[in-house]
């Protein structure tokens, strides 16, 4: 895979730092200047255009406010025209520093910082509308290292590259972390130890009095780290202690210490005993349906830490800095958990996988599976697609991983799409527990043949157990009946984590298609991997007198 890069500004495309950004894919460089080529070949990953406006405004002539608009104008057009041809993701660098002796030769420069202002403004405003473009603001990423540093005069005067040496080590480091965010999934979850990681001291050594946290010296340090804990629950991170100590030690230091940031409600699940972590992390996977690398894990002790390193490949364990001052810094800047964009249900994860704990205890207890189903008075409810509520849509379709047959990454336009030409959907869900909010998408493709084909189906893995896949099943026989079509084929393509996929088709009686009938059904394989699943209509779907 392949970065279009594209700048303003020459960029000096042999310099070795350029290697930081190469290490993640390989760039081709446009030619200098023009800044708008775009590329839509499917080996492009990322299109990227660096614009510093020294390059584009004049200064001599700054006071011809509408002259120096147009410019700019012109190419915010030349952004949205290539937003509205292309959906890979789209970076724009912005750069409007310029150096005191041309600044001061300015003849207005409040007309300057009205033409700066105006250019961010609009490319903000299009970010609202186009989840593919993402600003990044270059000045303030250089004023972390020094801005006039970033910059060199004699590489402008000898070769047109606004940027030093430094600068460009800055940009492609910054580039390769952002490209990481868009490109790779969020982790969900992230588990933590207590005594000397929540607090300062031992429970059960000091007492709930002698714990340090609080409004000065370490203890404030433990205090602003709960705080940065709290800012990632509400972003949808799901907090899950993990702790060798008294499960009800920790519970009271919980609601009775004065200065503690996070409180029950906060964590999702505790696993607090003297097990050996690693255990307690693999039987979390297991409740709570979530892939272990999906898993942060941080923790005090270095022998803690190693040993969930060594027995857990897959769980990202931090080694946190070795001064506690620094903690909540370090947390809040660890990327993995950041997200463009936070959704209704993201500010609910906590509760809902409380939820699901609580609701998997109480079905280990009750005999009866159907009986016990049916006594949660589950209501399923199918939601149209709109403006309002697409962000989720795309946000499951990037996020889900093992209820997903197909694992095609739509976006926005992708969904509103194929809502406008086949057809799409959701699913809402409660119960006695609780709201789960939308927990499923289903696309759907009509075929010619007369085939409906199930191009995207998945499902919240929070939700898995109620069988609430069958019953969307049983609706999307229903949408077949409706247009008489008589054959279902689901598209199954495979990856290392959808096997519970896989197996709800064949426990749901769907046929592989064999090899040897690939040729009929050659429109319906979207890639190498694809497997093709037949059901047969008249097919009674199991498991729904749960919803009778």
């Amino acid at each position: 895979m392949q970065i279009n890069l594209s700048s303003t500004s020459y960029l000096l495309e042999k310099n070795n730092n350029w290697n930081y950004l190469h290490t993640l894919k390989s760039i081709k460089f446009s030619k200098y200047g023009d800044i708008f080529s775009l590329e839509k070949s499917d080996n492009i990953s990322t299109n990227i255009n660096l614009i510093f406006l020294s390059d584009i405004i004049n200064f001599e002539t700054a006071k011809k406010y509408i002259v120096e608009q147009k410019k700019i104008n012109h190419i915010l057009k030349k952004i949205k025209t290539n937003l509205a041809i292309n959906q890979k993701p789209i970076i724009v660098g912005v750069s409007s520093y310029v150096y005191n002796n041309i600044i001061e030769s300015a003849q207005n420069l409040n007309i300057y910082k009205k033409l700066k202002f105006f250019f961010l403004e609009q490319l903000y405003k299009l970010t609202e509308k186009n989840k593919n473009l993402y600003i990044f603001d270059i000045d303030e990423i250089f004023s972390l290292h020094g801005i006039e540093k970033c910059f060199d005069n004699r590489n402008y005067y000898l070769s047109r590259c606004r940027i030093s040496s430094l600068g460009i080590e800055i940009i492609a480091k910054s580039l390769k972390k952002l490209i990481n965010r868009i490109n790779q999934p969020n982790k969900k979850v992230l588990l933590l130890d207590c005594d000397n990681t929540l607090w300062g001291g031992v429970i059960a050594e000091d007492g709930i009095s002698k714990i340090r946290i609080g409004d000065e010296g370490e203890g404030l340090a433990f205090f602003e780290f709960q705080k940065a804990i709290k800012k990632l629950k509400n972003q949808g991170v799901i907090i899950i202690l993990v702790s060798k100590n008294v499960k009800e030690d920790v519970i009271k230091v919980i609601k009775e210490h004065r200065s503690m940031i996070l409180k029950e409600k906060d964590i999702s699940a505790f696993k607090i005993n003297w097990l050996d972590k690693s255990k307690n992390i693999q039987d979390i996977s297991k409740e709570l349906n979530l892939n272990m690398d999906s898993f942060v894990f941080w923790d005090d002790n270095p022998i803690e830490r190693e040993k969930v390193r060594m027995r857990l490949k897959n769980v990202e364990v931090i080694e946190p800095d070795a001064d506690v001052s620094n903690w909540s810094k370090q947390l809040l800047e660890y990327d993995k958990f950041s997200k463009f964009s936070i959704t209704k249900n993201d500010y609910k994860r906590t509760k809902q996988y409380q939820i699901r704990h609580k609701f998997l205890t109480d079905k280990k207890d009750h005999k009866n599976e159907i009986d016990y189903l049916k006594s949660i008075k589950i209501k399923l409810k199918i939601v149209k697609i709109n403006s309002g509520n697409i962000d989720r849509a795309v946000q499951m379709c990037q996020r889900t991983n093992q209820f997903n047959l197909s694992n095609k990454r739509y976006n926005h336009d992708d969904i509103a799409n194929l809502n406008k030409r086949d057809k799409c959907f959701m699913i809402y869900m409660k119960d006695m527990y609780g709201d789960h909010g939308i927990i499923s998408l289903v696309c759907l493709k009509f075929k010619p043949e007369k085939i409906l084909l199930l191009d995207t189906f998945l499902m919240s893995c929070r939700v898995l157990g109620r069988y609430a896949e069958n019953w969307i099943l049983s609706e999307i026989l229903s949408v077949a009946k409706k247009k008489k079509i008589n054959k279902i084929i689901a598209e199954f393509i495979p990856s290392k984590k959808n096997d519970v996929a896989k197996n709800f088709l064949i426990e749901n009686n769907f046929k592989k298609i064999l090899i040897k009938n690939k040729t009929k059904f050659k429109s319906l394989y979207s890639n190498k991997k694809t497997e093709l699943f037949l059901y047969d209509s008249k097919e009674k779907v199991k498991y729904l007198k749960v919803y009778a």
